[in-house]
């Protein structure tokens, strides 16, 4: 049985990312997913010169995807729940590998019950898959240095190219691969032995790994694998830079507070819970200050550096011109965190029968799985309140969840679809807000609700959003040219980005509230959905 070890944890993450899975509504990066995907793939092609272009090979993977299995959110959400279903088995596959059967348990159950990791198995969006390839990345780089040849190197490439290709960010894990890279050489040259003298890479209850070839042959076959990865990802690293300005580089730039903060940094919003993210940060420790002997330290410490330092990297990458930091860029790191907190509670479940202190002498002392069911269950219920919270019907607009953003308000495009849907009229227009800088893809949203329904005619629309090979539509620059003869007209604009909300003119440009104003268009009928308005706009 403990061979299939790894299949609990790849079974609890599965049943967790299937749980509620179509409940929240999709938000705005969801529903980019969906204004792509949905294109032909000549049409995605010519907008991924404009815009995406880092998501390009998902957006053409869900294109097929979406072909066979639809446009509900269930079925665009799936291949996220399945990819971190295999995330969790091979971080229960690489703590095998690292300290035995417990360990890989330990460390797999653990990333299962992370909220954060649930939360984005139910996301059509790539960081699911990038936290697939990373992991799967971290596998294979161990299998490579402990029986080096070309084939385990090349594998390991493909997988971190593979990462970098659902997330250029995630090409960051090379900074903990270069840890462990050092731990091995530390390993081989100054030979670190535990306490019997053993020497070796197994931890608690773990079979120690056989080592094979030299330490600086190992760190050269690593570069040239690294650099083989990079290359692969190459053609998106440089199109995606080109448009980093307005894309995956425009997050605001950190300060020191947001690396070290526990509770206002980005710890809270990695883990989708606050309480968990001090459990997982907290037995992550204890696995290299609790550590039995000099050799498991090391290990642990490699195992800590490669959750820690992919998030240095993008937070001192971050500090340049274009900054990428924010929390769903770096979900590729709890594996590590995941496997390092397994470490932690299979080092105290080791440590806490030993104590001699005076009550253990007379009290039963509790074993090791007992302590360590205690930890990993401590930790699922801490951040149960938080997976009930994702999953509510509002949940995925809360995108730094549990952290509140200004730009994170809940915006119901299915309530408003469906006001529209109830009230429309053959040959009404209707205008999207498009002076949104944060990109809340309102004209998205209400296609997507109301697909299957007529849908009111743009207008003032140079360019739908497929015609201008982009995500956003083309705004005619005369107001004049693009409206004729459309006696009620249809305005939806999020709520915290109108100047007056109760206003639909301030929920449009001024040139074209303006123009509507000329024309004697006043508000009829006005309808409040929750972060979004709809209204009715009649001619006299």
């Amino acid at each position: 049985m403990s061979r299939l070890a790894w299949a609990i944890p790849g079974v609890l993450a599965l049943a967790l990312g299937l749980f509620d899975i179509g409940v929240p509504m999709l938000w705005r990066d969801e529903l980019a997913t969906w204004s792509a995907a949905t294109r032909t793939p000549s049409q995605l092609w010519a907008m991924l010169h404009n815009t995406d272009a880092v998501l390009g090979p998902y957006y053409f993977c869900m294109h097929l995807w979406m072909a066979v299995f639809g446009q509900s959110a269930s079925a665009m959400r799936l291949p996220s729940a399945f990819a971190m279903t295999l995330a969790a088995v091979v971080v229960a596959l690489t703590g095998r590998r690292l300290g035995g059967p417990a360990v890989g348990l330990l460390g797999g159950v653990l990333f299962a019950v992370v909220p954060s990791v649930s939360r984005f198995a139910q996301e059509a969006r790539p960081y699911a898959f990038a936290t697939l390839f990373a992991a799967l990345a971290t596998l294979l780089l161990l299998r490579a240095v402990d029986r080096p040849n070309w084939l385990r190197w090349a594998l390991y490439a493909i997988a971190l190219a593979a990462a970098g290709a659902a997330n250029v960010v995630a090409l960051c894990v090379l900074a903990g691969h270069a840890a462990i890279i050092l731990v091995d050489f530390c390993i081989r040259t100054v030979r670190v032995g535990g306490d019997d003298g053993t020497e070796g890479r197994a931890l608690p209850g773990g079979r120690p790994e056989p080592v094979e070839g030299q330490p600086l042959a190992l760190v050269g076959w690593f570069c040239i694998a690294a650099a083989v990865g990079i290359l692969l990802d190459l053609p998106i690293l440089i199109v995606g830079q080109s448009q980093s300005a307005n894309q995956i580089g425009q997050q605001t730039t950190p300060h020191f507070v947001d690396l070290v903060g526990l509770s206002g940094g980005i710890w809270p919003s990695l883990f989708a819970s606050t309480p968990v993210a001090f459990m997982i940060i907290l037995l992550a420790l204890a696995s290299v200050v609790w550590a039995a002997d000099a050799r498991r330290r090391v290990v642990a410490a490699g195992i800590l550096a490669c959750a820690v330092l992919p998030i240095v990297a993008v937070w001192i990458v971050s500090l340049g011109p274009d900054s990428y930091w924010t929390f769903r860029y770096m979900l590729f790191t709890v594996p590590a965190w995941a496997l390092s907190a397994g470490l932690g509670v299979a080092t105290i479940a080791e440590r806490v029968p030993r104590l001699r202190r005076k009550w253990l002498r007379t009290a039963r002392r509790p074993g090791f799985a007992l302590v360590a069911a205690a930890l990993v269950v401590v930790t699922a219920g801490v951040g149960l309140h938080d997976q009930v919270k994702i999953r509510q019907y509002e949940a995925h607009n809360l995108w730094a969840f549990p952290v509140v953003m200004s730009n994170g308000q809940p915006v119901d495009y299915a309530a408003a679809a469906g006001v529209i849907a109830a009230h429309a009229r053959p040959g009404d227009g209707i205008i999207y807000q498009s002076t949104d800088e944060n990109h809340y893809e309102v004209n998205a949203g209400i296609a997507y609700y109301m697909r299957g329904k007529t849908l009111p005619t743009p207008v003032f629309q140079a360019e739908t959003p497929v015609q201008a090979n982009n995500l956003q539509a083309v705004q005619c620059a005369d107001p004049s040219t693009c409206l004729t003869g459309t006696p009620r007209i249809w305005v939806v604009y999020v709520n915290h980005l109108a100047s007056n909300p109760d206003d639909p003119f301030t929920g449009m440009p001024a040139n074209q509230a303006a123009y509507l104003e000329i024309l004697g268009y006043q508000p009829q009928l006005l309808w409040r959905a929750n972060g979004i308005t709809v209204a009715l706009l009649t001619v006299n």
